[in-house]
């Protein structure tokens, strides 16, 4: 269309001038060839001003759309390589709150409970801990990309077995984890402190998935292989080392060992014979006995 404006531009000016030649008369034919030149010479150089003056227009606004984009993309990317940097601890004290309230980093913080967790390819699995007991559930959370989405969840109930236990259904992305971060890092890095790597892999969360089924099947321990006969004696850890049968009887009182400062925790029989049995199935090591009995028990 550019083209048009400046045809129609020499056509005028041809017939303009053809006017006053009639009426003076004065001007030859190569002066009007002269003329017509330079009149089609100023219109082309119009013309393509206007175009030159479109062309930076429209690279000016794809400069500014690029200059957006680059923007966010950089955005996201410094969010990812700002979770990347925390350490495994602190990722983990930001994620578990979402999954269970218990895992609070006001809690954590000042020794209220625990928070054990493993890894394995894109499953990360958590458990907060009181210390003590039965009862507290391990989930299973699965990384896509960014974002973190529930799985399931396994939960040890004691000599009831297991049970299926599902963790809220939230997804939650990394933009949020480092906001959450970025508006108290001391409270969260605090939180980092009570929080240790443990046992829990995709192997060990499947036996006790496998142990749901023969709950819920009415197995129960019917089904679990017998190690050796139920034992009458109760067992108990004394600074961490775990004390049976006759050792037993030689040994103070559970009350007389705590007042000479030793830690101790005593097994019901049913807990011991449940112990051996675990031990023989996990392949539990001696020095990780404990850890796993106040996990689980």
């Amino acid at each position: 269309m550019m083209t048009n404006i400046p045809t129609a531009g020499i056509f005028l000016s041809i017939l303009f001038l053809a006017g006053c030649t009639q009426e003076s008369n004065e001007l030859t034919k190569e002066e009007l060839e002269t003329i017509y030149r330079k009149e089609v010479q100023n219109e082309l150089e119009k013309a393509n001003e206007v175009e030159k003056t479109k062309e930076i227009e429209v690279d000016s606004t794809n400069d500014e759309v690029e200059v957006i984009a680059d923007f966010s993309s950089q955005n996201k990317e410094s969010n990812s390589e700002k979770f990347k940097l925390l350490s495994m601890d602190t990722q983990v004290a930001l994620l578990t709150p979402y999954y269970d309230e218990r895992g609070r980093p006001q809690s954590i913080s000042e020794g209220l409970g625990s928070i054990l967790y493993g890894m394995e390819e894109n499953f990360i699995f958590i458990q907060v801990h009181s210390g003590a007991g039965v009862g507290h559930p391990v989930y299973r959370i699965e990384r896509q990309g960014d974002t973190f989405y529930p799985i399931d969840g396994v939960i040890n109930m004691g000599i009831s077995g297991y049970e299926v236990t599902d963790p809220p259904q939230v997804s939650v992305t990394i933009d949020e984890l480092i906001a959450d971060y970025e508006n108290n890092p001391a409270l969260y890095d605090a939180s980092a402190a009570n929080i240790d790597a443990d046992q829990f892999n995709l192997a060990s969360f499947n036996q006790m998935k496998v142990l749901v089924e023969e709950t819920s099947s009415g197995l129960g321990t019917e089904s679990a292989p017998e190690i050796i006969e139920s034992s009458p004696y109760q067992a108990m850890f004394v600074d961490g080392i775990l004390y049976s049968d006759e050792t037993l009887k030689e040994m103070s009182s559970a009350e007389e060992l705590r007042a000479q400062g030793y830690e101790v925790h005593e097994l019901t029989a049913e807990e011991f014979d449940k112990l051996k049995r675990d031990m023989a199935e996990f392949g539990i090591t001696s020095e990780n006995l404990l850890d796993y009995y106040l996990s689980n028990y």
